[in-house]
Order: C-alpha cells, then structure tokens, then sequence
C-alpha cells in the first residue's frame, strides 16, 4: 500500500477568483473551495470594482479567506495580481459563478505529483443551470498539443490546476484579451510540459444569461482568436496551419453571429473557407454558425419553459 504523504509534505496550492458584478452566485463558489478536504489551500478572492453585492457576499468571509477590491480592470489582470499575491507552488483559478467538488483540489494535485514533468491538470466537469442545476456531463479530451492548436479545442476548464514555475516561465494571462485569455494562455503553458486529464467531473461550469457564453461580444473580442492564431503560427504555412486558421476564423464567424453581425460572420466563414474549403463547408461549420445565431433566443425560451 503506498504511504499517504503528510499535510506538511503536500504542495501550497492558491486558488485566485476574480469577482465583478455575480454576487449572487459568488457565495456557492466560495462555500464550494472552502468546502476542499486539501489541507494546504490558499484562497484569494479579488473583486474588480463590483458594483452589486459582492462587497457584502465577501464580507461574510472575513478571517476565511484573502481577498481585496481594486478599480475595475478586466479578468486577466486580476487574475495575474492574484497570483502575484500567492505564495503556492500550484496555481489554478475559479470563476465566480463557478464551483467545485469537494476532492477537485486533492485530486488535481495527486495528478501532479504522480506525473512530475507535467505542467497541469484538468477534469471532466459538469454543466449547471443558474440555479445551480446540472443539465449535461462534459467528457473533456486527453491532452493532445495537436488538437489544442490546430483544432482548437481547449481540453482544460474549471478547476484546472498548473505549476508556478509554468506562470513563471509563459507569463500569466494577456491583459489585452477579453474573449479567449484562457486558451491563449494555455497554449503558452503547453511549451512547458504535458497536461494531465483527471478522468472524474470535479467542477461545475454555471450557464447563464450573464455568461460570458451568451454575452454580445464587441468586433474586436469575435476577432481575438484569429488574432492569437496568427500570432502563434508567425511566418509559418502549411496544411495544420491552414486548419488551425480556418477553425479560428469560423469561431470569429460564429461571435459575430451571436452578436447580430452577419455580413461579418459571412466575411469571417469566407477566410474559412480559403484557408481550408472542406472544413468551411462541413456540417460542422454551418452547425457553428446556426448555433451562433440561435443561441441566445434558444436559451431565453428555455429559462422562459422553465419558470
């Protein structure tokens, strides 16, 4: 039988949640980490100038966990003054209208610590309604670099844990990006070592109107990822580039849909389509788009069914 390490053997892990204006779900994420049976775990809860309740949520906590308010200054930038203020040697993040099982953090970390060369680890993770109700398991993937890059498909979500040296190492969130700093991020972290997927659903990512996946985004947050694709592939050609932009392009086709902007969602699927013409008129691309115009009103009827 292999011997359980002491409390004092484990890894620090801080955990930062960056709160702005969802006071009322950031209680349930609070009570979800301080409800973790990992003994070593610093909690830091930064409100980004909220302007509802969420002074008076965390004053419920005081003694219980780190947390400070500062101006309003976006997501990524509270995240990475959060984790400057750790003193952990794992990083990970929570979202406010977000939680987690009660053994997501032991398990991540017993992860980590049997694959030492790893840069993170990830779960499974359940999808719940606004009031708290789960409606759909996500299987996530197992890591592959290709699909991250080339197909786009962010196998990390809630609860993701990663190593400090890796923050150190890739730099923490880019500050500029609204709509896709988390993949952008990961794709960075990536250099640095292999991502571990916990085959258990130990988070649970809340849909919601005030989401950011039913939230209008501005032109310039629908074209971030193309942007960041460029970036990533430079000067470089070839057929896995080609694939990769044409699936950051029809991602901007389906935010400017979303958003009401179809003669740009046509332009974007156009890029599509000369990057890669079977992917652009794959079914799975005019799913994207349709989806991408129908998703708000779909859930609006569904939230309207359910009252």
């Amino acid at each position: 039988m292999a011997v359980q390490p002491s409390p004092d053997e484990l890894p620090w892990v801080s955990l930062v949640t960056p709160a702005y204006n969802q006071g009322e779900y950031l209680a349930e994420t609070i009570e979800s980490v301080l409800a973790q049976d990992y003994p070593r775990l610093e909690y830091i809860v930064l409100d980004d100038g909220s302007t509802d309740e969420t002074p008076a949520v965390l004053a419920r906590y005081e003694g219980r966990l780190r947390h400070e308010r500062h101006d309003n200054m976006g997501q990524a930038r509270t995240l990475n003054r959060g984790w400057g203020m750790a003193r952990g040697t794992l990083f990970g993040y929570l979202s406010s209208d977000d939680r987690l099982e009660p053994r997501a953090i032991s398990s991540l970390v017993q992860a980590l610590q049997a694959h030492p060369d790893a840069a993170a680890a990830y779960c499974d993770f359940t999808l719940i309604d606004a009031r708290g109700r789960a409606f759909r398991q996500v299987i996530t993937e197992d890591f592959d670099l290709d699909r991250l890059c080339i197909d786009l498909v962010c196998q990390p979500g809630p609860g993701a844990l990663f190593r400090r040296d890796v923050f150190d190492r890739a730099g923490g969130w880019t500050e500029h990006l609204r709509q896709v700093p988390d993949f952008e991020f990961w794709l960075r972290a990536a250099r640095f070592g292999q991502f571990i997927r916990v085959r258990k659903s130990l988070a649970q990512y809340r849909v919601h109107e005030g989401s950011a996946t039913f939230q209008r985004a501005t032109p310039q947050r629908s074209m971030e990822i193309v942007h960041v694709m460029r970036s990533y592939w430079k000067d470089q050609t070839g057929s896995a580039v080609d694939r990769s932009m044409a699936g950051a392009h029809l991602i901007a086709a389906k935010s400017h849909a979303q958003s009401g902007r179809f003669t740009e969602s046509l332009v974007e699927w156009n890029a599509a389509r000369r990057h890669r013409p079977s992917k652009a008129l794959a079914p799975a691309a005019w799913r994207m788009l349709i989806a991408g115009m129908l998703r708000r009103a779909a859930y609006s009827l569904h939230r309207r069914h359910q009252r």
